[in-house]
C-alpha cells in the first residue's frame, strides 16, 4: 500500500498590525455607552448618558487558527465499458486488441483502465480558545507581523488569551475531513499538503460600563482592527499559557499514529517537529 505523503508548512505565529490606538478606541467606547445597555427596551428604563461610567478597560489578544489544505489523489482502476451498437447488421466489432461479439442487447463490452485525478482544497478558521469554527477570513489579507513566542505580546497590562487548540488538532481535523477511501487498483500518488498553518492574534479592547443609579454593569468588546463591537467580558488578570510553543506546534508524534476511518492509509510526514525559535543571543 502506498504511503500518504503528508506535507505540512511550518506553523507561524502572526499578530495583526494597523490596530487603532487606545485613545481612539476609548472614544468609540464612550460614544457607545448607551448602546451597552441597549437590551433594555423600555423607554422609561433607558439610562441617561451622564449616568454611565467606564469603570474598567483592558487590551486583549485573542487567538485563532487559519489553515489551508489541498489533496491530490492519482490512481488507476480497471473498468468494463459497454458500447451500444445501433445497426442490427453488426455482429461483431474488431478492435486493435481483438474481436468482440455483439450480445443480445446489441452491446459490445470492453475492459479498460481509468486514470483518475481527485484534487480538493479546504480552508478552515478555528477560534483557538473557544475551540469552534468561526469565519475570520477578513483578517488574512490584513498586514501582520510574525513573532516567535506569545510572551512578546504580554507587555504592560496586555492580556494574551492562550490557545487551547494545538496544531496537531488542526492537522487531525483536516485529515479526517479530506482523506477518504478511494476505489483504486493502483495508487500513483496520495499527497495531502497543509500549505498554511498560522496562529493569529487579534487585538481586542474590552470596556466595562456601570450604570451608576441602577448598579448594573456590562461589557463591550471592540475589535482593535475593524472597530466593530459586541457584548463580551473583561479578564482583569493575565492568563497563563496552556501549552508552550514547542508543545503547541508539535505535530509529528501526535499525528503519525492517526488512523483515518475506512481509509487505513499509512502516512509519511514530510515535516520535522517545529523547533522553538530563539531570540538572537
Amino acid at each position: 500500500m502506498k504511503n500518504l505523503n503528508l506535507e505540512i508548512a511550518e506553523p507561524r505565529i502572526l499578530v495583526l498590525n494597523d490596530e487603532k490606538p487606545f485613545e481612539e478606541m476609548k472614544e468609540l467606547a464612550w460614544n457607545k455607552k448607551t448602546a451597552a445597555f441597549g437590551g433594555l427596551q423600555n423607554l422609561l428604563s433607558r439610562p441617561k448618558p451622564e449616568d454611565i461610567k467606564i469603570i474598567h478597560s483592558e487590551k486583549q489578544y485573542k487567538p485563532f487558527w487559519h489553515a489551508v489544505c489541498s489533496t491530490n489523489f492519482e490512481y488507476k482502476r480497471c473498468r468494463e465499458f459497454t458500447i451500444k451498437i445501433s445497426d442490427p447488421l453488426v455482429k461483431k466489432v474488431i478492435f486493435s486488441d481483438g474481436e468482440r461479439e455483439v450480445d443480445q442487447g446489441r452491446n459490445v463490452k470492453l475492459s479498460g483502465i481509468e486514470y483518475c485525478v481527485d484534487s480538493k482544497t479546504r480552508e478552515i478558521f478555528i477560534d483557538a480558545y473557544a475551540e469552534n469554527e468561526v469565519n475570520f477570513s477578513r483578517y488574512v489579507t490584513m498586514p501582520t507581523r510574525m513573532i516567535s513566542q506569545t510572551e512578546e505580546l504580554g507587555a504592560g497590562d496586555n492580556i494574551v488569551v492562550p490557545a487551547k487548540v494545538k496544531a496537531a488538532y488542526i492537522v487531525r481535523k483536516l485529515l479526517s475531513e479530506m482523506i477518504k477511501p478511494i476505489d483504486a487498483d493502483e495508487v500513483l500518488d496520495e499527497t495531502m499538503s497543509i500549505e498554511t498553518l498560522d496562529l493569529y492574534f487579534r487585538p481586542i479592547y474590552a470596556f466595562e460600563y456601570s450604570w451608576i443609579p441602577k448598579n448594573k454593569q456590562t461589557v463591550l468588546e471592540f475589535d482593535g482592527i475593524t472597530g466593530e463591537y459586541h457584548s463580551g467580558k473583561v479578564l482583569r488578570e493575565k492568563m497563563a499559557e496552556i501549552f508552550t510553543e514547542e508543545t503547541l506546534f508539535e505535530i509529528g508524534g501526535e499525528v503519525a499514529g492517526v488512523i483515518i476511518p475506512g481509509a487505513n492509509i499509512p502516512m509519511k510526514i514530510l515535516q520535522e517537529s517545529r523547533r522553538r525559535k530563539k531570540a538572537n543571543v
